[in-house]
């Protein structure tokens, strides 16, 4: 079943060829099995259907903690940004997967250095994060 028959949304009327239009028209056409990461960031970034881009990104950083559609723990990062009341019922499925990555993440994974402590800089905030919740 399609997004927009599952969320009742409309499709949106492109203007002058909105690239995001665009995406939006695309992405409520899927069913939610063909979101992939790409539309996960999207959806994150641009604030729309949060609820299901968390739980998305929760499968999907289960099996690779490193996802990302620019770089790596792009998906994180943007996770980490939502507004707390928006990912407070999802606090233990986020702490497992945080707590995998600090188990589970090496140095090696990353280009450089500055880019392992930096994720794992945001790793810990995160937990810190979903601590206070």
């Amino acid at each position: 079943m399609k997004i927009q028959d599952n969320y009742y949304f409309k499709k949106r009327r492109e203007q002058d060829n909105s690239p995001l239009d665009e995406w939006y028209n695309t992405l409520i056409n899927k069913d939610v099995n063909e979101i992939d990461v790409f539309d996960l960031c999207k959806m994150i970034r641009q604030n729309i259907l949060i609820d299901l881009a968390v739980n998305k990104a929760t499968e999907v950083l289960r099996t690779n903690p490193l996802e990302g559609d620019v770089y790596d723990g792009q998906l994180i990062k943007l996770l980490y940004s939502i507004d707390y009341k928006e990912i407070k019922e999802h606090t233990n499925s986020l702490q497992k997967i945080l707590q995998k990555v600090k188990q589970t993440i090496e140095i090696d994974d990353f280009m450089c250095e500055e880019d392992y402590n930096e994720y794992m800089d945001l790793v810990d905030n995160f937990i810190v994060k979903l601590n206070r919740l």
